[in-house]
């Protein structure tokens, strides 16, 4: 009797293990994606990202048939969505799409990090890349940047410039023009744009969609773009590099997933995204608002992130005063 209830045992354990390998195979078969994908920003509606995020969660929820949700997970310069998206599972049902700041500035500014830029995400592809606009108020003492810069060696400190989580872009610019601007950081740009409007500051350093309604209804006066070249949304404002200044600024925005995705999803969310950058009707919508759709292959834009982050490891090397040291 009790070697027939050992071979009993032995069956029923075969068919228990049988099941679990089918049931373990059948979920493994499901085809991504077979329920809806989070994408993280962040920061609040209305920002840039935020803009963008939705227009390319729309067009992806396309190619892929199920639904994009986006998830705004605001404060500490990014540092709370970027920790949240590292910690997600990596299985292509969350993806992340923070700025330049987050994955190169902020290692730069803060050596206690909880996520690495390099370690624990996997880029899927640029979705597009914004200029950063400086903006005055229209009644402000400097017409242009060589007035301004003049104006600001005159008198060092006077002249203040507000931002939101772009401090160390205006702390190179302070560097390379030789001159300093009293930064005052603000939660939001169009915060920061209401109270120069009101002459609380004298101006404004943000992304060109956050100011561009500004500036286009004439409450604020567009001094120069960071960008390579003119923006065609604004082509009579010249860079800054074109007025002798060593300075080009592009904000990358860009898709990454948790690092550790499994090769065939993350090719999946390669071909769908990159397909939605190159349609005219996504570049049309997202140059409206003054951005340039774009688009890199992953090891183009590992690269690029190895370059952005040496370049502000340096800026922070050049003024310790702005690195927090605490953990």
């Amino acid at each position: 009797m009790p070697h027939r209830l050992n071979a009993w045992r032995r069956v029923r354990l075969s068919v228990s293990l049988a099941g679990s390998l089918l049931a373990s195979t059948a979920i493994q078969a499901q085809p991504f994606p077979d329920h809806p994908i989070k994408l993280i920003v962040p920061f609040g509606a209305g920002s840039a990202v935020d803009t963008i995020a939705r227009v390319v969660g729309a067009q992806v929820a396309e190619q892929i048939n199920q639904s994009v949700v986006i998830d705004n997970r605001t404060g500490a310069n990014g540092i709370i969505a970027a920790e949240m998206a590292a910690k997600a599972p990596a299985d292509g049902y969350t993806l992340f799409m923070p700025n330049d700041g987050i994955m190169a500035a902020n290692p730069a500014l803060y050596p206690h990090l909880p996520y690495d830029p390099l370690k624990d995400f996997a880029p899927v592809t640029l979705a597009s890349t914004v200029p950063l606009v400086l903006v005055s108020n229209p009644s402000f003492v400097a017409k242009t940047v060589p007035e301004l810069i003049a104006a600001a060696k005159a008198h060092p400190g006077k002249y203040t410039i507000s931002s939101a989580n772009v401090r160390m872009f205006v702390e190179l610019l302070n560097s390379r023009a030789n001159i300093k601007l009293l930064h005052i950081p603000y939660k939001g740009g169009a915060l920061a744009a209401s109270d120069a409007i009101a002459g609380q500051v004298d101006m404004v350093y943000a992304g060109l969609p956050v100011l561009l309604p500004f500036i286009q209804s004439g409450k604020l006066k567009a001094l120069a773009v960071t960008s390579t070249k003119r923006s065609t949304a604004l082509p009579k404002v010249p860079t800054i590099a074109e007025l002798g200044i060593n300075y080009e600024i592009n904000i990358r925005y860009t898709v990454y997933a948790p690092a550790g995705i499994p090769r065939a999803v993350q090719d999946k969310l390669i071909k769908a995204t990159q397909k939605v950058t190159a349609e005219k009707d996504f570049k049309a919508r997202l140059l409206a608002a003054g951005i340039e759709a774009d688009s890199a292959h992953p090891e183009k834009l590992e690269e690029q992130a190895r370059e952005e982050l040496a370049m502000w490891k340096q800026v922070a090397k050049d003024r310790p005063d702005l690195v927090t040291q605490s953990k």
